[in-house]
């Protein structure tokens, strides 16, 4: 059996429609899937009570306000509308009381009542009378707030009996002395701070310009920031999944290779020492062709014989080389002018 489109459509819509509705009162703080009872009470100043605040009993939360309006019966009053467990039975005697939570200003409703109510209760739908407690009186019960204003009021008595003692005119006055002084000093400290902020608003300017330039410049260099880091991710990457042991292996390789390479720089630097030594020394022909000039003067003068000899054999080819073809006699020698030979004497 197939189902039609538009029978989907109207089911996931349904469906999306209870979630909502389950989604809100959740939200809300009711839960749908429990029964409860609805109740009634009203405040003068409900003190910035929201929907949702929770409902107590001794601590323990047993429902959450749903609804927070203006009584359009009486603009001077205001209704709230709870949501409470169906298994809390409420006396006729019960009381709804505004408290506290914290220091900041929390709000909740809080339900007194003395005895669990078997017959005559509050119906669904009624309504509770209510009650505001202070911050003060909600962190200390009763008796102990008397006892702690019962020691403030003694305190007091004490402060105005001294007050009204013998001396306790001069020692006001040097009370008195003493905070003017202190106004005084306090002063001189303002107007310093105040001399010491206008003085420093300049530099303060420049830096707080310096630091939009940062993160002016930051916000436009963002994308090869995070490729940098990505990259530096990826080598990290690659070093942690790299084989740690081959890594030192090799490098213990490469560091026996260079203690090799310099023990043999050492032998040769070692070996050249001695050949530099005996030439010092004297020894050997290498120190007589540095040392003995007249083995200089023999190779100097064997050079310059052998280029007079090269440039006659260039010039006068004949005196050297006789050539005949056909059993002639060669060409009779003749002394050239101007022989370099003679004009190196």
């Amino acid at each position: 059996m197939k189902i039609a489109s538009e029978v989907k459509i109207g089911i996931l819509a349904a469906v999306t429609l209870a979630v909502l509705i389950i989604g809100y009162k959740y939200l809300k703080g009711s839960n749908v899937f429990d029964k409860s009872k609805i109740y009634y009470t009203t405040f003068s100043n409900v003190q910035m009570l929201d929907a949702s605040a929770p409902v107590l009993t001794r601590g323990i939360k047993v429902g959450s306000v749903i609804k927070v309006a203006l009584d359009p019966k009486n603009p001077d009053q205001v209704i709230v509308t709870m949501d409470v467990k169906s298994d809390i039975k409420l006396p006729q005697s019960a009381r709804a009381v505004l408290v506290s939570t914290g220091l900041l200003g929390g709000k909740a409703i809080d339900l007194w009542f003395d005895h669990h109510c078997t017959e005559d209760c509050i119906p669904n739908r009624g309504t509770i009378p209510s009650e505001v407690k202070s911050m003060l009186s909600n962190m200390l019960p009763k008796d102990e707030l008397e006892d702690y204003v019962q020691l403030l009021g003694k305190s007091l008595g004490n402060v105005f009996d001294t007050l009204s003692g013998p001396y306790s005119h001069s020692q006001v006055a040097h009370i008195v002395n003493n905070l003017d002084a202190t106004m005084r000093h306090l002063e001189q400290l303002s107007n310093q701070l105040n001399t010491l902020i206008s003085l420093s608003s300049k530099n303060i300017n420049q830096s707080l310009q310096n630091i939009d330039q940062l993160t002016t410049a930051l916000a436009k260099n963002s994308n090869s920031i995070g490729a940098s880091l990505n990259n530096i991710e990826g080598i990290t990457k690659q070093l942690k999944d790299a084989d740690a042991g081959k890594l030192v292996g090799n490098a213990n390789q490469a560091v026996g290779t260079l203690n090799t390479t310099i023990a043999e720089g050492k032998k040769t630097l070692g070996e050249l020492n001695n050949v530099l030594n005996q030439v010092q020394n004297g020894n050997g022909s290498l120190t007589k062709l540095i040392k003995d000039p007249s083995l200089y003067n023999n190779l100097d003068r064997t050079s310059k014989n052998l280029d007079l000899l090269l440039q006659d054999l260039r010039l006068n080819p004949k005196r050297y080389i006789h050539v005949s073809v056909f059993g002639g006699k060669g060409e009779k020698y003749e002394k050239i002018t101007n022989d370099p030979a003679d004009a190196g004497k």
